[in-house]
């Protein structure tokens, strides 16, 4: 049985979802929902954090909780290297330790993102990627098992979109959201800094040339150590 914060979290996105909560709309208020869902704050409040996290939801502090509006970024696949290769191309070593490599039903957020049912199975990945022995990305990545029957902790420790590119799969694009964070706890232990440090978080939806979607991954990467650079081309 699923918990119950996340069964609330499930429900929460298929009202975003269908509309009944549209974009830029402020929820109700923790009691009305603790209520609704007649659970304590504190589970209310769980489920909320990860759809922040998730970013379906953003908080201003006094006044209450908002449905995101859609402000996804596209990029061409002629500008997506990838982090391995970014890195090399550098000059510098990256080396890459996994942390987590499981096969998972997915739920109804991971599902929205890749495009699949409530109960398909998808991978669950996390990964610290370190440059010159210094840590300084996290990822967590989820991918349908249904195109990669074969991968494997030894492919995500170089280059899952080497691996992709070996299956004769082509990326068409990368869908990105790129936000400021804060480190918590687990964040600031992995990337060896103090909590609060300024972190940037990139939330990507890669597709193949077909329009399939092949992975959702949130990444987080040290400020100091990581920019990125956006390039706008003129077509007429």
């Amino acid at each position: 049985m699923k918990s119950v914060y996340l069964q609330i979290v499930d429900d929460l996105i298929e009202k975003i979802s269908s509309g009944e909560y549209e974009e830029g709309c402020m929820l109700p208020s923790e009691s009305t929902l603790c209520e609704i869902y007649n659970v304590s704050r504190m589970t209310l409040r769980k489920s909320l954090a990860l759809l922040v996290e998730q970013d379906f939801l953003f908080r201003i502090k006094g006044t209450g909780t908002f449905v995101k509006k859609n402000k996804l970024a596209i990029h061409g696949a002629s500008e997506l290297l990838g982090f391995y290769k970014e890195v090399k191309s550098q000059g510098k070593d990256l080396t890459t330790e996994v942390l987590t490599f499981e096969i998972l039903e997915s739920d109804m957020m991971v599902g929205s993102k890749l495009n699949l049912d409530a109960h398909d199975m998808v991978y669950h990945i996390e990964r610290v990627r370190f440059i010159n022995g210094e840590p300084e990305m996290v990822e967590r990545t989820y991918m349908p098992l249904s195109l990669f029957s074969d991968l494997t902790v030894d492919v995500m420790r170089e280059s899952k979109y080497e691996y992709i590119k070996s299956k004769g799969l082509h990326i068409s694009r990368s869908k990105q959201i790129v936000l400021p964070e804060l480190a918590g706890k687990k964040l600031a232990k992995l990337l060896s800094t103090s909590e609060n440090y300024p972190l940037l978080k990139v939330i990507s939806i890669g597709e193949l040339d077909d329009g399939t979607v092949f992975e959702y991954s949130i990444n987080y990467f040290k400020l100091s150590e990581y920019s990125f650079e956006f390039y706008s081309y003129n077509n007429d």
